[in-house]
């Protein structure tokens, strides 16, 4: 047994990578149970200088494929960029050693092998699709004003299959967050939104084109969030930082309108007919209504298709089941309508009062769903960003906590091409003041003639002059916006 167990142990050195290689950890020995972002291992030695790493990140998602409300999980191909300052490791880079180490492996690959990042995880990946791509960048000296602001820069790429909650209360008039969970692995590691530093900040980017899922409507914002982690996930009780980044899609509700509630609508509404047959033919009436209930329970069959097995009612079940207990009550309506008319053919009395009665309950539950469906849809991403300002946790500014970025269709109109209008206004305006008085006598030129020629000079001018998208939203203290558009 003793030689089985060092044979295995062997084995296990040999052929198993080291904890080191597999979970990345920190100064503290603490492990992370999540998945690691890429195969490159953080290296152990810090920044130089002492307190807290101030970590700059950027998202750009590229891809949003698959949305599984069944299954709880979503999938994603984004690109996340830190960035740090780490003057110490900028002096490192210059030494002849290293240099000439970078020349042999390539300065991308010595760059993997010796340069310290902040170790990310992913905390509910559940299947990456594709190995991260992993890449290094610094500022070159001409690229910054001064040297001591030069930035080192982690870029990193993944594709993958990501586990949420969605909060289906709403449903089909719901608004999902695809959240990525992400965390670093060492605890003076802190996120910080673009901005704080002297350098132009660089909006978050998320490409609607590639947006191709009919079910939802692209997303209109991008939401990174850092907070510190919970002390109860560490075993040595240091509160790490995590990083999440928020989508929000709306779902496209018409669908299920037209082969959902438009169908439950037409058999609940044909129930209502039932009444017309005389009480006198009892076993076509009822035969009529139990036909009908039966096909509102094979429909709701159908409907459970659509949503997993959830411990609370959604809007749509809400609906079916206020069809259902309508058509239940129509059944009990020919019970009552038997009992009272007899072997007479009369009209019985229940017939009467109850034609009106279950028809205003009909009116009654639809305008109350209506009132739901117009509540749900109107919490959207505007919603949610107006609301952002009011959240906060501890041991961070407001500011710092939250970043939300809109999206464009159009792209804003470039400071080029500005100062290039403002320059032929100029130039036009001194030609004009230099010719002679004599000239001056001329018919001037309309000002909406001139409108019209430097509309038809620059075509991006008259879009932003007509379409609302380019108005500027007022200022908002807690919503970080890009400065464009």
């Amino acid at each position: 047994l003793i030689a089985c167990r060092a044979f295995v142990q062997a084995l296990a050195k040999t052929w198993l990578p080291s904890a080191a290689t597999r979970w990345p950890t920190t100064g503290a020995g603490r492990s992370y149970m999540a998945s690691p972002l890429c195969s490159v291992s953080a290296s152990s030695e810090r920044p130089k200088g002492k307190g807290i790493v101030e970590v700059q990140p950027r998202v750009t998602i590229h891809s949003v494929n698959e949305i599984d409300v069944k299954a709880q999980t979503f999938e994603m191909d984004l690109q996340v960029e830190l960035q740090w300052k780490d003057l110490g490791w900028l002096e490192r880079m210059e030494q002849p050693d290293w240099m000439a180490a970078a020349k042999e492996l390539g300065w991308q690959e010595q760059m993997r092998k010796t340069c310290w990042h902040p170790g990310l995880v992913l905390r509910n990946c559940k299947e990456k699709r594709d190995d991260a791509e992993v890449w290094f960048r610094v500022d070159r000296k001409e690229e910054v004003h001064d040297a001591q602001d030069r930035r080192i820069y982690f870029i990193a790429r993944v594709h993958a299959v990501f586990r949420t909650k969605y909060r289906l209360h709403k449903f089909p008039f719901d608004m999902q967050w695809l959240t990525v969970r992400m965390g670093s692995s060492f605890e003076f590691v802190r996120f910080v939104r673009q901005g704080v530093s002297n350098l132009a900040e660089k909006p978050d980017f998320l490409d609607r084109a590639a947006f191709i899922l009919e079910e939802y409507r692209p997303p209109d914002y991008v939401c990174v969030e850092a907070k510190p982690a919970d002390k109860a996930a560490s075993s040595s009780a240091i509160r790490y930082q995590d990083l999440n980044i928020k989508v929000a899609v709306q779902r496209n509700h018409w669908y299920y309108l037209m082969n959902v509630f438009l169908i439950d609508f037409a058999l609940v509404g044909s129930s209502l007919f039932v009444l017309l047959v005389p009480p006198a033919q009892f076993e076509d009436r009822m035969g009529l209504s139990l036909t009908l209930l039966l096909t509102a329970v094979a429909f709701k069959e159908l409907v459970n298709t659509y949503l997993p097995q959830i411990s609370y009612s959604t809007i749509l079940d809400k609906y079916v089941l206020a069809g259902f207990i309508m058509q239940v009550l129509v059944v009990v309506q020919n019970a009552v309508a038997k009992v009272e008319a007899g072997e007479h053919d009369i009209l019985a009395f229940s017939d009467t009062m109850g034609f009106p009665l279950l028809f205003a309950y009909l009116v009654g539950y639809h305008l109350y769903f209506l009132c739901e469906a117009w509540r749900a849809t109107r919490e959207d991403a505007e919603y949610w960003v107006r609301k952002a300002g009011e959240r906060s946790f501890e041991g961070q500014d407001r500011k710092e906590a939250y970043r939300w970025h809109r999206v464009h269709d159009v792209p804003p109109l470039e400071k080029e091409e500005e100062e290039e209008d403002v320059d032929e206004q100029q130039q036009q305006q001194q030609q004009q003041s230099n010719e002679p008085r004599e000239r001056v006598e001329r018919a001037p030129v309309q000002p909406q003639k001139r409108g019209r020629q430097l509309r038809a000079a620059n075509p991006t001018r008259l879009l932003r002059s007509v379409s609302p998208r380019f108005i500027r939203p007022a200022p908002n203290p807690y919503v970080q916006m890009p400065d464009q558009g």
